[in-house]
Order: C-alpha cells, then sequence, then structure tokens
C-alpha cells in the first residue's frame, strides 16, 4: 500500500478531532460510508494538473486499496467530490458531538463545562472549543425555530382557543 492521499480544507475543530480518531493522514474505515463515498468520487488526474500540495489547515485522507479503482490511478478528487466527502465529515461530527452532547441538555449549569469535556476527550483545542459550542446551540436552535424543544427553554404560555365549532356548540346548548 502506497498510502496516496487527498486533501480537503475543514474547520480546525473538524480537522482536529479527526486526526484524534482516524490517524494523521486520516484512514477511513474501508467499510464507511466515508470511504465509499470518498471512492466514488475519485478519478483520474488530469494530465496537466500537477500533483496536490497539503497546506496546513487542509487534513490528509488516505486512499485506501479499491479492486476496481486502483489509488495510483484514481487519486484526483474534484469539487464536487470534495464537497460531499466534507458534507458527509461534518454530519459524523454532528452526531458525534450530539450523541456525547444531548445528555446534558436538562443541566443549565453543565451544558458548557460538558461540552469543554466533550472536546477535550475528543482531542479538539482550547482555541477550538468555542466554535464546537456555538455549532451545538446551533443545532439546538434549528430545532427550537421548528417547535421541537431540546433541553431547558422558557417557553410562553399561550391561552388554549377552542375550535370555532366546538365554541358555537358550547353557546347553543
Amino acid at each position: 500500500m502506497k498510502d496516496i492521499q487527498v486533501y480537503i480544507k475543514v474547520e480546525r475543530y473538524i480537522k482536529e478531532w479527526l486526526e484524534f480518531h482516524l490517524g494523521n493522514p486520516v484512514r477511513f474505515p474501508v467499510r464507511s460510508y466515508e470511504n465509499e463515498l470518498l471512492h466514488r468520487h475519485l478519478g483520474k488526474r488530469p494530465c496537466d494538473l500537477p500533483p496536490e500540495k497539503r497546506e496546513d489547515d487542509m487534513v490528509a485522507i488516505v486512499i485506501t486499496d479499491c479492486e476496481h479503482s486502483r489509488p495510483e490511478y484514481y487519486n484526483y478528487l474534484g469539487q464536487r467530490g470534495r464537497r460531499a466527502i466534507v458534507s458527509a465529515i461534518d454530519a459524523l461530527f454532528r452526531l458525534d458531538l450530539w450523541s456525547g452532547c444531548a445528555p446534558l441538555l436538562h443541566s443549565t449549569t453543565e451544558l458548557n463545562r460538558g461540552i469543554d469535556q466533550w472536546c477535550a476527550d475528543n482531542g479538539i483545542s482550547l482555541d477550538a472549543r468555542e466554535a464546537v459550542r456555538q455549532k451545538f446551540y446551533r443545532i439546538r436552535k434549528t430545532y427550537l425555530e421548528r417547535g421541537i424543544v431540546l433541553g431547558k427553554f422558557y417557553r410562553k404560555k399561550t391561552a388554549i382557543i377552542p375550535h370555532k365549532n366546538e365554541h358555537d356548540k358550547n353557546n347553543n346548548d
């Protein structure tokens, strides 16, 4: 195995989380969705395109061996493939974050400390923890906007207005 790699740009906290769990360079599990997605989007490198160079804010991903698309030949990831991989990684991160921090939702004092602890347990640096906290709160807010209350929130008490037919029925009696 030659460990041929592709490079993608992700948020710093996601890069730290990925490298903590899947190594540096990142090696997706062979039968994982992310690995299948990577192989689905790989193509042959165009002749006039130079090899990729890794920048500091990029994560290196190893192209695992595959019978039908050998990494020696299929090692080019276009923009569409990069967006698909970044989206899949973001979804995986959100799932891990949510499953790790959702039990803390009913505690107003422990939530921030719990998110900090989750970050520490998942290799995310102190500098990037605020971004993770904001991401968690945005997820929760998105659900709240749809009427799904996760955790403790202040809810306005609204008067229950009976259905018009029920109101007329009560007045006719």
